[in-house]
């Protein structure tokens, strides 16, 4: 993957970064031991500002965060700062299984902490999507936990975990990770479960 456009100017960036953390009071606290290959699950997702929290995280702890979106949106010029940004372009017109596209990503690269947010919508569900486990288990890679929590007004990376394939009882490590993390519209944080079989 590209190099990290964080650590290019370090020092401006993380005083820039430092300086808007502080303030509007928010703290970050990544866990030094976040595997080089991995999914970074984000949540609870409620609000925009997550993204914009999501950047002075990186900016701070000089890591780079990948993620997905449609190839359409990749298209000079944005192309250009949507990569440096850590997108990801995928096909979705094509039958092709996400899940071996995301494995193939991880096969090609030293380095990729690949974000998702589970809760797939800003408002409330009644379960997570599946599809970042999935695609753990089969790239044989952990799940770290990131989380962003305006109760504490800490933004991080946590621990993380080795899918079992039993997802289940691993759900049930996540629930209680984050079973006292805040996001900005409580109301709206999903139910961290499996979605239930019909």
């Amino acid at each position: 993957m590209g190099e990290d456009i964080f650590s290019l100017r370090r020092t401006i960036w993380q005083q820039l970064a430092d300086l808007i953390g502080n303030s509007v009071g928010w703290r970050v606290d990544v866990n030094p031991a976040l595997p080089k290959k991995c999914v970074v699950i984000g949540a609870p997702h409620t609000s925009n500002m997550d993204l914009f929290l999501g950047f002075l995280m990186m900016a701070v702890a000089r890591i780079k965060l990948y993620w997905v979106g449609k190839d359409t949106l990749f298209r000079f010029p944005l192309g250009i700062i949507f990569r440096a940004l850590g997108g990801l372009p995928v096909n979705r017109r094509k039958r092709t299984n996400f899940t071996a596209q995301m494995v193939c990503f991880f096969e090609q690269s030293d380095t990729l902490r690949l974000a998702i947010t589970p809760m797939g919508t800003r408002k409330k569900t009644t379960h997570w999507k599946t599809g970042f486990y999935h695609i753990a288990v089969a790239a044989g890679v952990p799940i770290a936990f990131c989380y962003v929590d305006y109760g504490r007004k800490v933004i991080g990376i946590g621990p993380s975990i080795v899918p079992t394939g039993d997802i289940e009882a691993d759900f049930e490590i996540i629930r209680h990770f984050y079973a006292d993390v805040r996001g900005r519209y409580p109301e709206n944080q999903s139910d961290i479960r499996v979605k239930p079989r019909t």
